[in-house]
C-alpha cells in the first residue's frame, strides 16, 4: 500500500497531466533482481476485477505488468464508454480507460481516459480471465505479464506474454480470442 501511495505521489508531482508511457517492449524495464513474490498473479484477480475495481470501467482489453518509479504496477485497459447527462451509455465508442494500478495490492494509482484501438473494441468470446488461464500461467514460472487484445485476419487474438522467472526470457504466444473456449 505504500507503494502505491508513493507512486501516487510522484506522478501527482511530475503534473497531473502526466501519465507515463508504456515500454516499448514487454519486460524491457525490468530490474535484474527479477520480479518480486507478492505481485499478484493475473490468474487470480483478473475474473472479478471488472466490477469490483474503480480502476476500470468496463470489460478489460489489455494489461501488462510494468516497473514505474521503483515500482511494480499493473498497467490495465478496459473499455469505458462513459455516460450522457442522462446516464445512458453511448452505443458505439471508441473512449477506453487506461489505469496503473499497485502490483500486489491491485490499488488504484492512476488513470486516464484513451481512445481504443479497433482491436481493443472488439467482442472477444475468450475473455482476459480465460485468455490467462490459457496462457499456462503456474507458480513459479511461467508468470502472465501482458495480455493485448489485437486483429489477426480480422479475427480478435489475444497476445500473450509470459516471463520465465528461472531463465528471464519474455515468450510471446497467440490465443484465438473470437470464439467461447471449449468446457
Amino acid at each position: 500500500m505504500v507503494s502505491a501511495w508513493v507512486l501516487s505521489l510522484t506522478l501527482f508531482l511530475a503534473g497531473c497531466s502526466s501519465f507515463p508511457e508504456s515500454p516499448a517492449v514487454i519486460g524491457a524495464d525490468y530490474p535484474s533482481s527479477g520480479i518480486p513474490t507478492d505481485v499478484a498473479w493475473p490468474s487470480d484477480w483478473l475474473e472479478g476485477f471488472y466490477g469490483e475495481s474503480d480502476a476500470v470501467g468496463g470489460p478489460i482489453v489489455g494489461l501488462r505488468l510494468e516497473y514505474v518509479d521503483a515500482s511494480w504496477v499493473w498497467r490495465i485497459r478496459s473499455l469505458d464508454p462513459g455516460a450522457d447527462v442522462l446516464g445512458q451509455r453511448p452505443r458505439e465508442s471508441t473512449r477506453g480507460r487506461e489505469a496503473l494500478v499497485d502490483a500486489s495490492s491491485l490499488a488504484l494509482v492512476t488513470q486516464h481516459e484513451v481512445e481504443l484501438s479497433e482491436a481493443e473494441l472488439a467482442d472477444p468470446g475468450v475473455g482476459p480471465y480465460e485468455a490467462a488461464q490459457l496462457s499456462g500461467e503456474t507458480y513459479p514460472s511461467p508468470r502472465l505479464i501482458g495480455l493485448e487484445l489485437t486483429l489477426v485476419d480480422n479475427h480478435p487474438t489475444w497476445s500473450i506474454t509470459t516471463y520465465d522467472t528461472e531463465t528471464d526470457a519474455v515468450s510471446v504466444t497467440s490465443v484465438d480470442a473470437s470464439s467461447t473456449p471449449a468446457a
